[in-house]
């Protein structure tokens, strides 16, 4: 498809059934190549229609090849958004944290509703305006990440509690403290630093203040790695057991 609008050079194109990702290799290419292009998606929304693009397209690429977007229902147009690309630190992060945001922008009020970055592997798109109660959506962000990357790295259940919107205390098992701290304090920089620089204290479950709930399983592990390690074990174990019978066989002999 690519190669033939290429080929005809047309002034404007209208690309209907954008659903595969292939489809948004396609409407990405056209448009970098600078011809006039209108696509079609389904979607719930005008964000989710962005969120489709997102994974398909570098984060860097999405605002060029998407600037603005249309949602249409029951023949009416419900919103209208737009995408700027710029460098600063997302709503909740420190200054020296800079890097490039997407700006949702809701037309024609200007009202910036979402934005989009790179957070550690994944990339995330945070309401601007969801400071709620005093959970903001990127410390709701930052708790999720965390409980995540504990629960991968040293196999515990974790409870987070936000001092401030730059500091964080984690509480595991106080057995397992000195682990998830890492040698001179390594594997906890390296959070840190997945983090967007949060500062973070390791209490024990002990420490907890009052109105925390324990988590229900401190010591997590995976069900499947569960079966394929018993698995292996009985596999080992009936081995063993050949092997005995082989060799008490030829005793007798």
């Amino acid at each position: 498809t690519a190669e033939i609008i290429f080929l005809v050079r047309p002034d404007f194109v209208i690309f209907d059934e954008v659903r595969r990702a292939r489809d948004f290799e396609i409407f990405a290419d056209v448009r970098l190549a600078g011809v006039g292009l209108l696509g079609v998606t389904h979607a719930n929304s005008a964000l989710e229609a962005i969120q489709r693009l997102i994974g398909k397209v570098e984060l860097g690429l999405v605002s060029q090849v998407l600037d603005t977007i249309l949602h249409v229902e029951a023949g009416k147009i419900q919103q209208v958004l737009e995408l700027r690309m710029t460098v600063k630190a997302p709503t909740g992060m420190q200054e020296e944290l800079a890097r490039p945001v997407i700006e949702v922008v809701e037309f024609p009020s200007g009202k910036i509703t979402h934005e989009m970055f790179a957070f550690g592997s994944e990339i995330a798109v945070v309401p601007v305006d969801g400071t709620n109660r005093g959970n903001s959506p990127m410390k709701s962000l930052a708790k999720t990440a965390l409980i995540q990357k504990i629960r991968e790295w040293v196999g515990v259940e974790s409870q987070i509690q936000f001092s401030s919107d730059s500091s964080a205390n984690i509480y595991v098992p106080s057995n397992m403290i000195s682990t998830l701290v890492g040698r001179g304090g390594d594997n906890i920089r390296q959070l840190q630093d997945d983090l967007g620089g949060i500062a973070l204290s390791v209490k024990s479950l002990e420490e907890m203040p009052e109105g925390m709930e324990n988590p229900r399983n401190p010591y997590w592990y995976d069900q499947q790695d569960k079966r394929s390690k018993s698995g292996r074990a009985w596999e080992h174990q009936s081995r063993g057991s050949k092997g005995r019978g082989k060799r008490g066989r030829k005793g007798r002999r």
